[in-house]
């Protein structure tokens, strides 16, 4: 199925950098509007000011009672939500911190399912719209030392696939994105986050497993424009996936060892 995407609105949560704001570019260039929005409201006044009328922002914070209500009212006649917000935390079980653990699921999960739902409601008295959800490789499998940031895509994962289900016949679709390591500040803000410092990730990384976001943000469009369940950036990641979901002991002996 075709979708004709130019004039319709998208909104983005978490646009302020990285996948977000990469996307806020190719749905603007692809003729899309686009309604940012983030808790930096110098970076998002930035981009608003580059990509021109065409973009709008709503600065604030996703995880706060009632914004996303808010959010929705400001953003007008919506057609696709990005729900993109998130962050990461590198803490061992033995480090465990309540807290923190809680804050991370509140915004991966908690803040992406309220706006998901309060999104799906209009979408249904219009019979039309996407939602989307910003997943990962990781929402497959896990890695060591990333248990809560793990953990919290599988539950966004699952999420999702229920509410595909539930939409299907409703002409309202429900994609995951599933990027690899992708260039952005995500590692050194997790990092910091953890009261590590600085992220080694990118360096210890394959290149073979980072990506520019500009490469989620091209094909988060494409999947507009041709919606499917999952948009993955990397084939050879994805069939990897799919045999660590088929071997969990394989999967440890292999994660183990290049951790």
């Amino acid at each position: 199925m075709s979708v004709c995407i130019e004039g319709k609105t998208i909104l983005i949560t978490g646009a302020s950098s990285g996948i977000g704001e990469a996307t806020a570019r190719a749905c603007v260039s692809a003729g899309m509007r686009c309604v940012m929005t983030a808790r930096r409201e110098d970076k998002l006044r930035s981009l608003a000011d580059e990509l021109g009328d065409c973009c709008s922002f709503v600065v604030g914070d996703v995880t706060e009672a009632g914004f996303n209500e808010y959010l929705l009212k400001q953003s007008g006649d919506l057609y696709a939500v990005f729900a993109n917000a998130g962050h990461g935390l590198d803490q061992n079980i033995a480090d465990y911190n309540s807290v923190q653990f809680q804050e991370l699921f509140q915004l991966n999960v908690f803040a992406a399912v309220e706006l998901a739902s309060l999104a799906a409601n209009e979408m249904m008295k219009k019979k039309q719209g996407h939602i989307l959800f910003c997943a990962s490789c990781l929402s497959k499998f896990a890695t060591p030392s990333h248990g809560a940031y793990c953990a919290s895509k599988s539950a966004l994962e699952a999420f999702a696939t229920s509410t595909r289900m539930e939409l299907k016949h409703k002409n309202i679709f429900v994609s995951t994105v599933h990027p690899i390591g992708t260039r952005t500040e995500f590692f050194d803000a997790s990092a910091t986050r953890s009261g590590k410092g600085v992220s080694t990730f990118e360096s210890q990384t394959p290149s073979w497993l980072m990506q520019p976001p500009e490469k989620v943000a091209n094909a988060i469009v494409r999947c507009l424009r041709r919606p499917k369940p999952e948009i993955w950036t990397n084939t050879t990641m994805r069939l990897i996936s799919t045999v660590f979901t088929a071997s969990p002991r394989l999967a440890s002996t292999i994660i183990t060892r290049f951790s």
